[in-house]
């Protein structure tokens, strides 16, 4: 076999449609089917489809064609998939002519290889090409080997300074990739961004594929390539940086880039145009475009961004395949932060862009030694298929909460559930799993610890198991919130753009009502209260994924243990935002212990959960309609609250979303009319003038700017 036709033969079909797309597989393997891919006279040219196609030892990723599309268009994948499938005629000498480029006839080529001892014989003939009888072990070892014997400098030298002066900036945050291997590629997936490589056996740097939009794609694969050499124990000598963090701050203080002004506009184009759509009509190629997009922007130093295009995708993607559980208002508020976001970077400076870049997802600083108290764990399910266990501690140096987090990504590894994460997944060495915490306390050595107090699941770390708790212990009586007053400020600061998310928070109530649950609303509420007697009203969806939660809850409280906190996380997708209670600490002889309320009840509870789980299963089957702001009649809207008012505006903004009419507002304009008196009379004036401003020009901009400005109010309480 020639030096270069193997690298085709290792390239199978999920790797042409990261090139292309599946669609466009399918129509290049129907060319193929009827006979329209020969090669041309001159060497190295095949002729598909009537188009001429160049290919060379630069594999699929660096063919050419003559046709006006761009990028890999049909005509490449053809070839590529009738030189995989075709095999060469043994000993035909011309050829290794075509191969060295000299002027030459065309490739003999005979029918597909059926048989192994076709295969076995190219094998033999070339050590990087795949044979039938390798096994996955076998590709994997083979390819990892290949890799592992790269030369980083010259990586580095083809990928250029720019693109690997990106990945060294990535590199450092990278978690330990996963891999596998078909006959001829490695897979590399990317946890930071969410993004699988694809290295074709033979075919270099250069030939590597993945869905990495162009202007990132040489930054991602030498990042992949960094992560498997660091994987594999090679040493990586980077380039020295280009600039220095002073340097780099007054980058900043410049304001974004040509090449960061340029994402932006992409960014917001693409925004505007499905709000144009509308979100109850999403394209299919949408999510792959967000994807795309949340790679530029991870790679571009946009943590902020990434993280929410990511979880837009995850949305968009039920969106298009009209999946029960798609959300068009969850995926519209979340994309109207985005586009805000968007302008609030374009003209920020110093300290201001640095904020709404946001942090690095990852920043390990290492060799920590933590005491920390386990605070329970939940189980958690994102629309975008990822799904995992998150395990709380209390950390009393830091006086926050920290959390580990056991997670898959969509779809990856289905032998991964709730019940293996909790009873057998081990989080540490030493430490076992979520389910033998909650009696005790822990000492990690050498962990792991990222700027939002996440903790890395190192096998460097190590624990050891501690007595617990007492409740008297100085390190717990200055834990968490007691004051309902100064959580609310802390709530507060975290809205808008500049805030950072503040995901869980732990209380300490004095007291505690009984739960009840309310059907109209169709909601578990409990309400706790502070030293003060101060109100807090905490809150669980009824909902069938709530449904163990809230039966737990209840046998707690009615077994009467003295629950002397409570971890609650903060939900932002409703109006003003709720508290869901997650976990339990409770006194036992004076020690504290943690009750993970998605997994543990109270003794002898079943007899009590039974009835009120049998009504949250009526209730929800029902699914009565449950009132909303939007449902006040234009005549009544004055009778309203502030917060009724911006919920009404809110609902009416995101209904026109959904159809792509947020730039007429039609039969709504009379409510939007009187909203607006509304909000005048009572002093509202910065959401008056706006919807003003909207009524008299109505335009999508416009609406999106409002209904940003519902969502912020919403958040800080009307």
């Amino acid at each position: 076999m020639t030096d270069w036709l193997h690298i085709y033969r290792n390239t199978d079909d999920d790797t042409l449609a990261a090139l292309g797309s599946t669609g466009l597989v399918r129509r290049a393997a129907k060319d193929v089917e009827a006979g329209k891919v020969a090669w041309e006279t001159a060497p190295r040219l095949l002729r598909a489809d009537g188009q001429l196609v160049r290919i060379d030892a630069g594999g699929p990723a660096r063919a050419s064609c003559d046709c006006p599309a761009p990028g890999v268009c049909k005509h490449i994948l053809a070839a590529v998939i009738w030189l995989r499938n075709a095999a060469p005629e043994p000993g035909a000498s011309n050829m290794t002519n075509a191969a060295d480029g000299a002027d030459s006839g065309p490739l003999a080529v005979a029918p597909p290889a059926g048989t192994s001892a076709d295969a076995g014989a190219s094998a033999a003939n070339d050590p990087t090409a795949a044979s039938a009888g390798d096994s996955a072990i076998d590709a994997l070892s083979r390819l990892l080997a290949e890799v592992t014997a790269l030369e980083p400098a010259a990586v580095f030298k083809t990928a250029g300074l720019a693109a690997t002066r990106k990945a060294a900036a990535l590199h450092a945050a990278e978690y330990p990739v996963t891999l596998s291997a078909t006959a001829g590629t490695l897979l590399i997936t990317l946890p930071s961004l969410d993004i699988t490589c694809r290295y074709i056996g033979g075919a270099g740097f250069a030939g590597m594929v993945s869905e990495a939009p162009a202007a990132s794609r040489a930054a991602v694969h030498v990042l992949a390539l960094a992560a498997v050499w660091r994987q594999q124990g090679r040493a990586i000598a980077w380039p020295a940086p280009s600039r220095s963090a002073a340097a780099a701050a007054l980058d900043d203080d410049a304001g974004l880039s040509a090449d960061e002004q340029l994402f932006i506009e992409r960014l917001r184009a693409l925004v505007l145009a499905a709000f144009e759509d509308g979100w109850s009509h999403v394209s299919e190629i949408v999510p792959a475009q967000l994807r795309a997009l949340a790679t530029s922007a991870r790679v571009e130093s946009f943590p902020r961004l990434a993280g929410m295009l990511r979880t837009l995708a995850g949305t968009a993607s039920l969106l298009v395949e009209r999946d029960a559980g798609a959300d068009e208002r969850q995926a519209i508020r979340l994309a109207t932060r985005i586009y805000a976001l968007t302008h609030a970077l374009e003209p920020a400076r110093g300290d201001l862009l640095r904020e709404l870049r946001g942090r690095e997802r990852r920043s390990f600083d290492g060799n920590q030694a933590l005491e920390l108290l386990p605070l329970g764990a939940h189980w958690w399910e994102q629309r975008g298929g990822a799904r995992g266990l998150s395990i709380a501690f209390w950390n009393p140096a830091a006086q926050g909460v920290m959390q580990a987090v056991l997670a898959r990504r969509d779809h990856a590894d289905r032998h991964f559930n709730r019940e293996l994460a909790w009873s057998t997944a081990s989080l540490w060495q030493g430490a076992g799993a979520a389910a033998t915490l909650a009696g005790g306390a822990l000492t990690l050595e050498q962990a792991r610890v990222s700027d939002d107090l996440r903790l890395g699941l190192s096998m460097e770390t190590r624990a050891s198991v501690q007595p617990p708790w007492r409740a008297n212990d100085e390190r717990w009586t200055s834990a968490g919130y007691d004051d309902w007053n100064i959580l609310a400020d802390a709530l507060r600061a975290s809205a808008g753009l500049r805030g950072e998310t503040l995901d869980c928070v732990l209380l300490r109530p004095a007291r505690c009502d009984t739960p009840r649950l309310d059907e109209a609303r169709q909601t578990f509420d409990w309400t706790v209260r502070d030293s003060s007697g101060a109100a807090l009203a905490l809150q669980l969806p009824c909902d069938p994924v709530h449904h163990q939660r809230i039966g737990n809850l209840e046998d707690w409280v009615a077994n009467g243990a003295p629950i002397r906190a409570v971890l609650a996380r903060y939900e932002r997708s409703l109006q003003g935002g709720r508290l869901e209670p997650l976990t339990l600490i409770i006194e036992t002889a004076g020690v504290l212990r943690a009750v993970s309320l998605d997994y543990e009840g109270a003794p002898a509870s079943a007899a009590r959960s039974a009835p009120l789980l049998q009504r949250l299963a009526r209730l929800f089957g029902a699914r009565p309609a449950a009132a909303t702001a939007a449902d006040i009649p234009a005549e009544s809207i004055e009778t309203a609250t502030h917060a009724g008012w911006i919920g009404a505006m809110q609902q009416l903004l995101e209904n026109q979303a959904m159809s792509g009419r947020l730039h007429v507002p039609g039969a709504d304009r009379q409510r939007l009319v009187a909203l607006r008196a509304c909000l005048r009379a009572s002093g509202v004036e910065l959401l008056a003038d706006a919807l003003a401003r909207y009524l008299d020009q109505p335009d999508t901009e416009r609406g999106i700017a409002l209904l940003y400005l519902c969502l912020t109010c919403a958040e800080l309480g009307g």
